[in-house]
């Protein structure tokens, strides 16, 4: 294995740019072995194949709802970037498609649900939210990193209006943090606990 690689999003995903370099990653999302992850509207999984990297024996699900983002293929090759910095990975991994209304990952099993640049895309956001809220375990925890989108068909929302709609949904704000890195504005990073 070569060693580490540079802290990017080239080889971590666009998580990268909401982070000032891996330690914050790292101590931010706390991943310990033994957990299930989900990255909800993960794309073509280039995210969790950056987790791969910095975390041992977790469980992750990628799941979107565009097959052509978020295929065996695409998810494959994504795998590909981070294993010559990591021959051999503990993690395992599935793939899951969604619908715009519903994850479709498997009821009450998930540690840590992420959503990284995803909630601006949900049409129906409480629906979702209500649906992750059923998929994470008992004191299970959602994580959502956010920043201006500057896509004219996006609608941005401010991270107090996310607290809003979680709140809503039944969760429970424990962490609120971030600062406007890498050429963005707006960022925010959110940890919700489920009650």
């Amino acid at each position: 294995d070569k060693g580490k690689p540079a802290f990017s999003y080239k080889i971590y995903g666009n998580i990268a740019n909401y982070f000032e370099n891996e330690t914050d990653l790292v101590d931010f999302f706390e991943f310990q072995k033994g957990q299930q992850v989900a990255e909800v509207g993960t794309g073509n999984g280039h995210n969790i194949a950056g987790f791969s990297l910095i975390s041992d024996s977790i469980s992750f699900y990628a799941q979107d709802i565009d097959i052509k983002a978020l295929n065996e293929k695409s998810f494959a090759k994504a795998l590909d970037k981070v294993k010559k910095y990591k021959s051999s990975n503990t993690c395992t991994f599935k793939l899951c498609i969604g619908t715009e209304k519903a994850t479709n990952l498997p009821v009450a099993s998930f540690d840590k649900i992420i959503l990284s640049a995803s909630f601006h895309e949900f049409t129906f956001i409480d629906e979702m939210l209500s649906d992750i809220y059923k998929k994470l375990k008992p004191g299970g925890k959602l994580y959502v990193v956010e920043s201006k989108c500057l896509a004219k068909t996006h609608k941005n929302y401010t991270s107090e209006e996310v607290i809003g709609f979680a709140e809503k949904n039944r969760f429970k704000l424990a962490k609120k943090d971030g600062k406007d890195l890498n050429g963005s504005s707006g960022l925010y990073r959110l940890i919700f606990s489920k009650q």
